[in-house]
């Protein structure tokens, strides 16, 4: 018996010769192994002969994931009252959706530009097509945004069962951005007031002012002061409008003194 490369050659036992189908070496043909490979839920032969060293464990990843079906629901279940539990504290990250109310629900008239919302993104730095607008503003103090702390509380959404306590707020300051390319109305300096109110609505007398002021009329503008009052519901600023300028804000920021109160 000799070798020849890595071959046994025998004339007593003569053995047939082959070369590995990834190396080239030559090896007796009978040293030589299927190549497998995962292919979705079975191993399936490649057809290439390989000796030992050549030899690839099949990659797992290939393989397909059988996942076990889902475990059968309990019954009669007792989830946690999620709604009531939560405990709202700021204006910022509220959702303008009433179904989705864990920091209150945004309020207001300027639909515009980004529209509500864009009052409510954290970012004080931006023009007034990404801030909340009324491209023609209304008279009076008809201009507003604000925060609805209790969210949903009309049933119409939010199953009765699941249905949280009003809460209120009282407002301990406040602070509103005007975007970097224009004032809260158009250029001009106007009238603001910041408000509190037991409901929604556009009338100016529904609502108690507990801060006021007059912009300077400068793009970029902001206006801030502390405020003192009761608590609500609904907190909004307002601004007096002309029926010709835009009015529009970037950022509004209410801060509240309290950890709310909850009414039924």
């Amino acid at each position: 018996m000799r070798q020849h490369g890595r071959a046994s050659i025998s004339a007593k036992h003569p053995r047939a010769l082959a070369v590995c189908d990834r190396c080239g070496a030559l090896y007796n043909h009978d040293r030589l192994q299927w190549q497998y490979q995962w292919v979705g839920p079975r191993l399936q032969n490649l057809y290439r002969l390989v000796c030992q060293p050549c030899l690839d464990i099949p990659q797992e990843q290939l393989k397909l994931i059988v996942l076990p079906p889902d475990p059968v629901p309990i019954a009669n279940a007792r989830p946690e009252n999620y709604v009531e539990a939560n405990n709202p504290l700021s204006a910022i990250g509220a959702n303008a959706s009433p179904a989705l109310w864990q920091f209150g629900s945004r309020i207001g008239n300027l639909t515009n530009g980004a529209g509500v919302d864009g009052a409510f993104d954290s970012n004080i730095n931006k023009p007034a097509w990404k801030s909340a607008r009324n491209t023609i503003s209304n008279s009076s103090y008809n201009n507003y945004v604000g925060i609805n702390w209790a969210g949903d509380v009309s049933g119409t959404i939010t199953p009765s069962s699941l249905m949280a306590r009003v809460i209120k707020h009282t407002l301990a300051s406040f602070t509103a951005y005007a975007p970097n390319d224009s004032s809260f109305l158009g250029l001009t300096a106007t009238s603001y007031v910041v408000q509190g109110s037991p409901v929604d609505t556009s009338l100016y007398g529904a609502w108690t002012t507990l801060s006021s002021g007059t912009t300077a009329g400068t793009a970029g503008e902001s206006i801030t002061a502390d405020v003192t009052g009761s608590p609500y519901q609904f907190h909004r600023i307002a601004f007096l409008g002309d029926q010709v300028n835009p009015v529009t804000i970037a950022q509004l920021q209410l801060n509240v003194s309290d950890g709310g109160q909850f009414t039924s």
